[in-house]
C-alpha cells in the first residue's frame, strides 16, 4: 500500500512545492499575454510541446497568468536553438488552475521532435504607467489597465512587497524611461486615497522576462501601499535664491545630489513654465514666458503658491528659538503639518539645514497626540535644499496623524549659571527652548572640555560645588562627548538617562574664568586672578577712565568709583594682558572693550563708595552671638546666603572674621530659625588668593528670588558655646544647661562628674570652683530633643567654648540629666516672718548666712525678689534696725535696672553703708478668684443640698483631728533617728508635722482656695524648677523641660517655706502634674506612708538663733 502511494506521489503532475517555484509566461509577441509558451522549472527554462494539443491547454494558460481566455493560437517557428521541452502531451479539461495540474507524463519525460511550436493570443492586453502630477512621466505609482473585447476595462496598482531594483528596472525599460533610479516611500505618488485590492508580483530570473505582468502571482499578501518608482529619465527641478522654494533661479538634478542651473545642465529644456511651477509642486507661473535658454543668463521662475518651512509649538504658534519643534509647511498662507510616517535624521537633517540651524540634534520627540496633516511620508536624500523637494505623499485632504518634529544643533545652547563670571557656573543647556541643568553623575570628562571650548572659555580646569544648585529642569537626555565632538549638541543622545533624586548638578570653572578684586574691601589696587595666578590691572589715563573706574566697583558690588589712581612698576610679569576701556556702563570689567596692555606699566587703584559686611544674625538678643543666619550687607543692603553653596571653610573663615573661635560643623541639632522676614540676597561667595576675610570675597547674587528662600546658610562658632545654672533664688548652684548650635540643652549627669569640666562652668560663671554635681532638680518631661551627652574641658580652660561638646539625641534611658554646685554658691531667702513669703531678707552662701542691708533696695528688686520666690506679687518693704539675731550684713548692694532674669542680675559690687535690714512682705499664695453669686432661683433647689455637704464636711474635720493628733505623737518618738544621715533624701509626711500652726493655716488656705488656680498663679512665678523647702526627691531619668525638638528649656525656680530641724533642710516636691510648690502637704495612712528624708549637708548659719516656731529657709544645695 505505501509503495502504492509514493510511486502515486513520484509520478504525479501536480506537485505543491512547483507552484511557488514554477512560472509560465508567454514570450516572443506584443505584450505580456501574446507569445510562445515557455515554463521556468529547476530553476532552467523550457519550453512546451504540442503533441495532443486542445483548445482547453490554452484557456488555462491565458487564465493562470492573467490575461483573460484564448482567442488564437498558431505554429510559429523557433528561431533559436531549441531548449528544454519540460512539458509535452498535456491535457487539460480547461478547470486547472496552472498549466502542470493538467495530465501530462511529467517534466521532460516526452520526447518532442518538432521545430514549432504553439503561439497563444490571448483575450485581454496590458498597460503599464506611472500615475503622479502633471509632468511626471517617468516617476509616479506604478499602475496597470487591461483592455479586452469581452469585458470592461480594469485598472489597478502593484503592491510595493517584493520589489528591488531589477524589478523597476524592468518597469522603466518597458516605459522607455531608462533604468530605475530610486524606489520611494510606498503609496508616495498615490493620488488615490482608496486603491483596492493590489497585484502581488514574485519574481526571479528576472533576466529572461521582458514585462513586469509577468512576475505577477496569485499568491495572497497582507499589502495595502502600492509600490512607487522613480526612472532615470525623471529629472528633479528646484528653483534657488527666492524669497520662498517656489521662487528663484531654476536648476535641474543632473547627477544624483548635483544640481545645475538649467540652462548650464545638459537637459534639453522641453517644458512651459506653467509645467515647470506644476512639476515643482508650485502652483502655476506668474509670466508665460518661453522657457528658452540663453547663454547670458539663466532661467528664473516666480510661481503662484508661496511655499516656507518652519518649527512651530504644537499649538502652531511660533518658537522663541526657530530650530526646533513641530514641521509646518506655509503654502500660500495655509499652515499645513508634516506628519511623522517613516519621519527620520535624513529628513530632520534637510530641515536643519534649510533654515540655516546646524546639525540635527533629534526627530520625534515630544508629544504623541494626533493632529491634523496633510504632509507625509518625506523621503528626503543629504542633497535636497528644502523640505519642499524631499519625495513626500500630499493628501487632498488633512488627515490625522502624529506631527514630525525635530531638533536642531541651532537650538541647543550652553551657559554656565550663577557663577562670578561667565566661565564659571552651573551647567546648563538649553533643549527644546528650556534650559536645564545636567546631573552630576551622568557627566564625564570630555564633556568639560567640549563645554567650555564651546562656551570659548578654553579647556575644563576643575569640578566644583560651590554654585547653589538653581530651579532649572533636569535634562534628561544622556550627554556623552567623543574626542571629535564640536558641540554639545553632537553629544546629546536620543535615549534618557534614570535621573537619581539625590544627584546633585553639575558645576565647573573653565580655564578662561577670571575674576576681578581690590586688596581692600571696597578700595586697593585691582587685581585679576586666573587659573590660580594673580595679575595686576595696568593702566594709564588713555586706558583707563572714570567709567572703567564705576564698572570695577559695581562689578564687586561696591557702590560707585570715587577715585582711581596710577602707580607706575617695573615689572611686566604680573601685569593683566590686557587693558579695558568701558564707553558704557556694563556688568563685568570683561564685556567692556579690550586691547593688548601698553608698553606703559602702571598699575590702577579705585576707592568706591560702598561697602560690605559679612555677620551672623539672631532673631533676638537672647539667642547670643557667634551664631545665626548668615547675613551679607552691601552697601547697607542686607541679606541671607544660600546654603547651597556655602562651605565648611567659608565658615571658619567668617567665625575668625568675627573673633568667634573656630567653626562647629556638621550642624547636625542646629535649630534653624525663621527666614520668613529675611530675603536670601546672596547665591554664592568666592574667594581668591588675595582675599584676607570673608567680606573681600566677590558675591554671586541671588536673581531667582524664589529659590533658596527656605534654606538659608546658618554658622556655629565655638564662641557661641556657653553654659548657665539655671535656678533663680541661687546664685552659682543649679541645673546646668549649655548653649549649642542655636540651643540651650541640658548636660547629663555623668558629663558634670569630671572636675575639669566643673571648674570650666564655675569659672565661666564667675562662681570659683566646682564642688560637686548635682542630681537635675524639677520635673522631667519626655525627652525628644538632644542633650550634651559629654564634656571635655583642659585644666586651665576658662569658658565651656573651649571644651570639646558631645550632642547626642537621647531618651530617658540613656541620660540622667544633672546639675552643678560652685565654690561661691549662693541663696536669697525670707526669714523670720509670716510665712515664707515675708520676713528679712537674707543670703545664705558656703560660709555662713548674713542680712542684706536696705542701702539701695527699693521697691524694684522688692519685686524681682518675690517672684524670684515664687510668692506672687510684691506688697511692701521697710528698714529696720540691726537685731540680735544676725551679727554681719552681706557685703553687696542690689539695683535692678532694665530687664532682669533674676535678683542676681542686680547684685552690684559696691559695699552696703548702711545697717538696716530689709523686712519684706510679698502676697504669698494666689488668692483664687471669687465666684459670680448663684443666681437666686437656684437657692431653694441646692438649699438641701448645701445642708448635707455641711455635715459631711464637719464630720471629716472631726475625723481628720482625730488623725493628725495620734500622728504628731508617733512621728515625734522617731523622728531623732529618721534624720540622723547627712545625705539628701526625701520626705513624705503631714505637714503639720513639720511647720507651726501659722504656717499649717497658710497651706491649708492654699490647698483650699488656690485649686484651679494653682496653673496661672503658682507655676507662672515660680515655673516647673521652684526651689522646694520641703520637696519630693526627682529620681527619674533627667529630660529636657521642653517638649520641643531641640530639648530646650528657660527655668525660672520659685520659693516656699521651709523648716529645719538639727540644721537639716527637708525638701518635698509634688507630683509632676500639679505646680510646684514650696510646701506641699501629703497626709496618707499612717499603717500605708513610706519616710524617705533627703539630708541636705550645709553649714549652720552662724549667728542666726532659731526657735521651734520659727520658719527658718535653709539653702539647698
Amino acid at each position: 500500500m505505501w509503495f502504492l502511494l509514493l510511486l502515486w506521489y513520484a509520478s504525479s503532475p501536480h506537485l505543491s512545492s512547483t507552484q511557488v517555484a514554477d512560472r509560465l509566461i508567454l514570450q516572443g509577441g506584443d505584450g505580456p499575454c501574446e507569445g510562445y509558451v515557455e515554463v521556468f522549472h529547476d530553476k532552467i527554462w523550457g519550453i512546451v510541446g504540442d503533441q495532443k494539443w486542445q483548445s482547453n491547454n490554452e484557456k488555462v494558460i491565458c487564465k493562470s497568468i492573467g490575461c483573460g481566455t484564448s482567442i488564437s493560437s498558431k505554429d510559429i517557428l523557433l528561431t533559436k536553438a531549441k531548449p528544454t521541452t519540460w512539458m509535452n502531451e498535456v491535457e487539460c479539461n480547461g478547470n486547472e488552475e496552472y498549466l502542470w495540474n493538467c495530465m501530462f507524463p511529467g517534466w521532460n519525460r516526452s520526447s518532442y521532435t518538432k521545430d514549432t511550436v504553439k503561439k497563444i493570443t490571448c483575450s485581454e492586453k496590458i498597460q503599464l504607467d506611472l500615475e503622479s502630477l502633471p509632468g511626471f512621466r517617468c516617476a509616479g505609482t506604478l499602475r496597470y489597465k487591461t483592455t479586452s473585447m469581452e469585458k470592461a476595462n480594469k485598472m489597478g496598482y502593484f503592491c510595493s512587497l517584493n520589489w528591488d531594483k531589477k524589478q523597476a528596472d524592468l518597469v522603466c525599460e518597458h516605459l522607455k524611461c531608462g533604468q530605475s533610479k530610486r524606489l520611494p516611500e510606498a503609496g508616495t505618488f498615490s493620488q488615490t486615497e482608496k486603491v483596492g485590492s493590489l497585484q502581488t508580483i514574485q519574481c526571479s530570473n528576472v533576466e529572461h522576462l521582458k514585462h513586469i505582468w509577468q512576475c505577477i502571482t496569485k499568491t495572497k499578501e497582507s499589502c495595502t501601499e502600492p509600490v512607487s518608482v522613480i526612472c532615470s529619465d525623471h529629472h528633479n527641478f528646484r528653483l534657488q535664491g527666492g524669497s520662498n522654494v517656489c521662487s528663484g533661479q531654476l536648476e535641474v538634478e543632473e547627477d544624483e545630489g548635483v544640481w545645475k542651473p538649467v540652462c548650464q545642465s545638459q537637459y534639453k529644456l522641453n517644458k512651459s513654465s506653467d509645467d515647470l511651477c506644476s512639476h515643482m509642486l508650485c502652483g502655476k507661473s506668474h509670466s508665460q514666458e518661453n522657457m528658452v535658454c540663453d547663454s547670458s543668463k539663466n532661467i528664473s521662475l516666480d510661481c503662484t503658491d508661496k511655499v516656507n518651512i518652519s518649527l512651530l509649538k504644537d499649538d502652531q504658534s511660533q518658537n522663541v528659538n526657530p530650530c526646533f519643534g513641530s514641521v509646518h509647511i506655509n503654502q500660500s498662507g495655509t499652515l499645513e503639518a508634516v506628519c511623522s510616517t517613516s519621519w527620520d535624521e535624513k529628513d530632520g537633517r534637510v530641515v536643519c539645514r534649510e533654515l540655516g540651524c546646524g546639525e540635527v540634534v533629534s526627530v520625534n520627540f515630544g508629544s504623541k497626540r494626533q493632529e491634523v496633516g496633510k504632509h507625509d511620508r518625506v523621503d528626503c536624500k543629504d542633497s535636497e535644499a528644502s523640505l519642499w523637494h524631499c519625495l513626500a505623499k500630499h493628501y487632498k485632504n488633512p488627515t490625522l496623524c502624529q506631527k514630525a518634529s525635530v531638533i536642531c544643533s541651532g537650538s541647543v545652547k550652553v551657559r554656565l549659571s550663577d557663577g562670578p563670571g561667565r566661565c564659571a557656573g552651573r551647567v546648563e543647556i538649553q533643549y527644546e527652548g528650556v534650559w536645564k541643568s545636567v546631573r552630576a553623575s551622568n557627566w564625564n570628562d570630555e564633556n568639560s572640555k567640549v563645554f567650555c571650548n564651546q562656551m570659548i572659555c578654553g579647556d575644563a580646569l576643575t569640578d566644583t560645588d560651590s554654585f547653589i544648585q538653581g530651579t532649572s529642569q533636569v535634562l534628561n537626555n544622556e550627554v556623552t562627548c567623543s574626542s571629535d565632538s564640536k558641540s554639545i549638541s553632537n553629544c546629546i543622545k536620543s535615549t534618557n538617562k534614570r535621573q537619581q533624586e539625590q544627584d546633585k548638578n553639575k558645576m565647573l570653572i573653565c580655564q578662561e574664568h577670571a575674576v576681578v578684586f581690590v586688596m581692600g574691601d571696597c578700595s586697593g589696587k585691582v587685581g585679576i586672578e586666573q587659573a590660580g595666578k594673580n595679575y595686576w590691572l595696568s593702566g594709564s589715563n588713555a586706558t583707563f577712565d572714570r567709567q572703567t573706574a564705576m564698572v570695577v566697583c559695581q562689578q564687586l558690588d561696591c557702590g560707585d568709583a570715587t577715585s582711581f589712581t596710577f602707580e607706575s612698576t617695573s615689572g611686566t610679569t604680573d601685569l593683566w594682558k590686557y587693558t579695558y576701556n568701558c564707553l558704557e556702563r556694563k556688568n563685568s570689567l570683561f564685556d567692556c572693550e579690550q586691547s593688548e596692555r601698553l608698553s606703559n606699566h602702571s598699575t590702577v587703584s579705585v576707592v568706591c563708595s560702598g561697602s560690605k559686611t559679612v555677620s551672623l544674625k539672631v532673631d533676638t538678643k537672647d539667642e547670643g552671638e557667634c551664631w545665626g543666619k548668615v547675613d551679607v550687607c552691601l552697601s547697607g543692603a542686607c541679606g541671607g546666603v544660600c546654603e547651597d553653596a556655602w562651605t565648611d571653610n567659608k565658615s571658619d573663615m567668617l567665625c575668625k572674621d568675627l573673633d568667634c573661635g573656630s567653626a562647629i560643623y556638621p550642624l547636625s541639632y542646629l535649630r534653624k530659625l525663621p527666614s520668613a522676614l529675611d530675603k536670601i540676597t546672596i547665591s554664592s561667595l568666592h574667594n581668591t588668593q588675595h582675599t584676607k576675610n570673608i567680606s573681600q570675597c566677590n558675591m554671586v547674587k541671588n536673581l531667582d528670588q524664589s529659590y533658596c528662600q527656605d534654606k538659608p546658610a546658618y554658622v556655629v562658632c565655638s564662641g557661641s558655646v556657653k553654659a548657665r545654672l539655671m535656678e533663680h533664688r541661687e546664685r552659682c548652684s543649679g541645673n546646668v544647661h549649655m548653649f549649642y548650635q542655636g540651643s540651650w540643652r541640658p548636660v547629663c549627669k555623668t558629663a558634670l562628674t569630671n572636675q575639669d569640666v566643673q571648674n570650666t562652668i564655675c569659672r565661666e560663671q564667675g562662681c570659683g570652683h566646682g564642688i560637686k554635681p548635682l542630681s537635675f532638680f524639677g520635673p522631667s518631661s519626655a525627652n525628644s530633643g538632644a542633650v550634651v551627652s559629654d564634656l571635655t574641658c583642659g585644666a586651665n580652660s576658662n569658658s565651656s567654648a573651649e571644651c570639646t561638646v558631645t550632642v547626642t539625641k537621647t531618651n530617658n534611658q540613656h541620660c540622667v540629666l544633672g546639675g552643678l554646685q560652685c565654690s561661691e554658691w549662693r541663696r536669697m531667702v525670707l526669714k523670720l516672718g509670716n510665712g515664707a513669703c515675708e520676713g528679712y531678707v537674707f543670703v545664705y552662701s558656703e560660709a555662713d548666712s548674713r542680712a542684706v542691708s536696705s542701702d539701695g533696695w527699693t521697691e524694684t528688686e522688692s519685686k524681682v525678689l518675690c517672684k524670684d520666690l515664687g510668692c506672687g506679687g510684691y506688697i511692701k518693704h521697710t528698714a529696720k534696725e540691726k537685731a540680735d539675731y544676725h551679727d554681719l550684713f552681706w557685703g553687696k548692694k542690689y539695683s535692678c535696672k532694665g530687664e532682669t532674669n533674676s535678683i542676681w542680675d542686680c547684685e552690684l559690687n559696691d559695699r552696703p553703708s548702711q545697717n538696716q535690714s530689709i523686712y519684706l512682705q510679698c502676697q504669698g499664695y494666689p488668692i483664687k478668684d471669687s465666684i459670680p453669686p448663684t443666681p437666686i432661683n437656684l437657692y431653694v433647689g441646692l438649699s438641701l443640698g448645701l445642708l448635707t455637704l455641711v455635715m459631711v464636711v464637719a464630720l471629716c474635720l472631726f475625723l481628720r483631728r482625730r488623725f493628725v493628733t495620734r500622728f504628731k505623737s508617733r512621728f515625734s518618738m522617731r523622728k531623732e533617728s529618721a534624720f540622723e544621715s547627712g545625705d539628701y533624701e526625701d520626705v513624705e509626711t503631714n505637714g503639720s508635722e513639720l511647720f507651726g500652726p501659722l504656717e499649717m493655716r497658710d497651706l491649708n488656705r492654699h490647698e483650699s482656695e488656690s485649686g484651679g488656680d494653682k496653673e496661672n498663679g503658682r507655676r507662672s512665678a515660680a515655673s516647673s524648677l521652684s526651689y522646694d523647702d520641703i520637696a519630693e526627691e526627682v529620681n527619674v531619668p533627667a529630660q529636657p523641660l521642653s517638649s520641643g525638638e531641640d530639648g530646650t528649656s528657660s527655668p525660672v525656680p520659685g520659693a516656699g517655706p521651709s523648716a529645719t530641724h538639727e540644721h537639716v533642710t527637708y525638701e518635698v516636691e509634688e507630683d509632676q502634674q500639679e505646680s510646684y510648690d514650696d510646701v506641699v502637704s501629703m497626709i496618707t495612712p499612717a499603717e500605708t506612708r513610706e519616710e524617705i528624708a533627703e539630708v541636705h549637708e550645709r553649714p549652720k548659719p552662724k549667728g542666726l538663733a532659731i526657735h521651734d516656731d520659727e520658719d527658718y529657709l535653709e539653702p539647698d544645695g
